[in-house]
């Protein structure tokens, strides 16, 4: 493990707060503007040594960027620190969203660990980018720090944090916090459930779990520890929501092993292509197994996909034996029906291995009507656009393509309705908040919680940003603190809104005036109009005209006032509301409009 350095002292003011589609669209103001409103008590934190106090900074309203943050004594426990992927109808170009970090640089000194309840990416993939502002020392399984150890060595930061593994059911002191681990089943193994011992009573923080009763690796959540906690009194249950509005239970994980040994022995002459999260390793395990069974070889695809197995090999998480294991560079020594493919991009991700065979990028495999593609994965709330345009692309190459539509080839890693009521049952809280998941998610969870006895005052359905405050028996909840979304774009962080807004005026084309003025303020020329996206100027040559004549009558009718008629400024704005006017009107669109005066010297 490396030797942990000196944490950085606070990093600049709190950011602003919002959140996706409508929050995203509500977020277009500056970072000067946001800071503003940080509300007064944010820097110095709350709660003394007898009270909790719990923010969260993401994962509330959103499927995806998770992080949840504890505060005793003066200091804070981060839990998780994920991403979210953008949705580029109102994100275009950025890669990822994670929570804000100006709350939490504004605490930074006092920030004691961040512990990773599972490896997947809206929990673990933003750990890079908090560690680039503020040192601290990494806990969680032993995969999940083996995950979050190749990223944070890749992202070239291993000096900055510390990695320590934390086994099921133990305890550990992490500097006021009594942390204990309990094991809980999910589509990545070794997932967590964290319980915090506090003067306040236990707080309890699933993570993402279902109640499987056969998992792959017959590791079961630990209902009896819940429900002895629930005995002692649990002050705080902090609960997964994303099939919050799913009646029943989720399959369990080791059915679709069934479904896919079935599939394979069906298809003995085709190569067979299976797409998954690279983290679910339980699936790469069976997609693993159904293939060797079959006498195929298993062929990792995309970097992820790569890495993962690589590590869970290593740590004896996935059992494939070396002779069953190639590289894609070895492709061409095996017939098609030798092979199965392994590989990443199942959420039609532009650059994932998937997304690249199927438009035929893909430098090591292409694909055809010899080609049977599963794809062992549900949308993402958001990604369904681009995962079927994707199924297409890979049918119109010829591949036969099977997804959860037409097989059970997916089970979600998520609890429904019949496993959140066993959870409840088991835990009985004195106060319960929905967690992860949109704002619908959290309210069909909260009605749950009602449904199984807790009275509405104790069931509290928040959002980003909220602040809650627990001392004996009492909960108060607070002004809260900013949580507005934090953009990730290529190798640049955080990008202002304003970039944000101006690549979306853009998606509507681009319109440019110039006029070039006489001394006196008049035309000298006609104006002219460039455009690249509004419209087809061959075709539409008498709007670009009329338009064209607009402009010059609103810059002769400035030219009558003559203080204005020598302030280009004010001109190139009589310009832009004037070639603004006329578009909207006339074309019902909103392209981005620029003018340039030139005058006449």
């Amino acid at each position: 493990m490396s030797r942990r350095k000196r944490r950085s002292p606070a990093e600049g003011p709190p950011a602003g707060s919002d959140g996706r589609n409508d929050r995203a669209r509500s977020q277009r103001s500056s970072r000067a503007r946001r800071t503003r409103q940080a509300p007064a008590h944010s820097a110095k934190g709350g709660g003394d040594s007898g009270s909790v106090t719990v923010t969260f900074l993401g994962g509330l309203g959103d499927v995806g960027r998770n992080c949840t943050v504890v505060e005793q004594s003066g200091k804070l426990l981060v839990i998780d620190f994920g991403v979210m992927f953008p949705d580029p109808a109102i994100m275009p170009g950025v890669q990822h969203v994670l929570p804000d970090m100006g709350w939490l640089n504004s605490r930074a000194r006092d920030i004691v660990g961040l512990v990773v309840t599972h490896g997947h990416e809206d929990h673990l993939g933003g750990v890079p980018h908090f560690l680039r502002s503020i040192e601290v020392p990494l806990y969680g399984s032993a995969l999940s720090m083996a995950l979050a150890e190749h990223k944070v060595t890749e992202a070239r930061l291993a000096d900055r944090t510390s990695f320590h593994v934390i086994g099921d059911g133990e305890r550990r002191k992490i500097g006021p916090f009594d942390v204990e681990a309990l094991p809980i089943t999910h589509s990545v193994p070794q997932s967590l459930c964290i319980v915090l011992h506090t003067p306040v009573g236990a707080l309890v923080h699933t993570g993402d779990f279902k109640i499987d009763p056969s998992p792959v690796d017959g590791r079961l959540t630990d209902l009896e520890r819940l429900r002895g906690l629930g005995d002692e009194g649990i002050a705080l249950l902090m609960a997964d929501s994303t099939n919050a509005d799913r009646p029943g239970r989720s399959a369990s994980e080791t059915e679709i092993g069934a479904t896919l040994r079935r599939l394979f022995s069906e298809r003995p002459d085709r190569r067979l292509i299976v797409s998954c999260f690279a983290s679910h390793l339980h699936r790469v395990q069976q997609i693993c197994d159904a293939a060797i069974s079959e006498g195929r070889v298993v062929v990792p695809v995309g970097r992820s996909m790569v890495n993962n197995v690589r590590i869970a090999r290593q740590l004896g998480v996935l059992d494939v034996p070396d002779r069953a294991l190639f590289a894609v560079e070895q492709l061409d020594r095996f017939d098609p029906d030798e092979v199965c493919i392994v590989c990443t991009g199942s959420q039609g991700e532009p650059g994932a291995a998937l997304s690249q065979i199927a438009s035929g990028a893909h430098s090591d495999v292409k694909t055809g009507s010899d080609d049977t593609v599963i794809l062992s994965s549900h949308p993402i709330p958001g990604n369904e656009r681009a995962v079927f345009r994707m199924v297409s692309r890979l049918a119109r190459l010829g591949a036969d393509v099977i997804h959860d539509g037409h097989e059970l080839v997916h089970t979600s890693g998520h609890a429904q309705r019949d496993e959140l009521r066993e959870l409840h049952q088991a835990c009985r809280p004195r106060w319960f908040v929905p967690i992860e998941g949109e704002f619908h998610m959290l309210a069909r969870h909260a009605g749950l919680a009602r449904e199984v006895g807790m009275k509405a005052k104790r069931v509290l359905t928040l959002t980003d940003g909220a602040q809650i405050t627990l001392k004996g028996n009492e909960l108060q909840v607070r002004a809260g603190v900013p949580a507005p979304y934090h953009y990730v774009d290529g190798t640049l962080d955080d990008p202002d809104t304003e970039v944000i807004d101006a690549r979306l005026a853009l998606t509507a084309g681009f319109v440019h005036v110039t006029v070039v003025l006489d001394r006196k303020g008049h035309l000298a020329a006609t104006p002219d109009v460039a455009s690249r996206g509004w419209l087809d100027v061959t075709k539409h040559a008498d709007v670009v005209k009329a338009l064209s004549d607009e402009i010059a009558q609103a810059v002769e009718q400035s030219a009558k006032t003559s203080q204005v008629s020598r302030d280009t400024d004010e001109i190139e704005r009589v310009i832009r509301r004037a070639a603004g006017r006329f578009v909207g009107n006339r074309t019902r669109r909103r392209p981005a409009i620029s003018a340039t005066v030139i005058p006449l010297t």
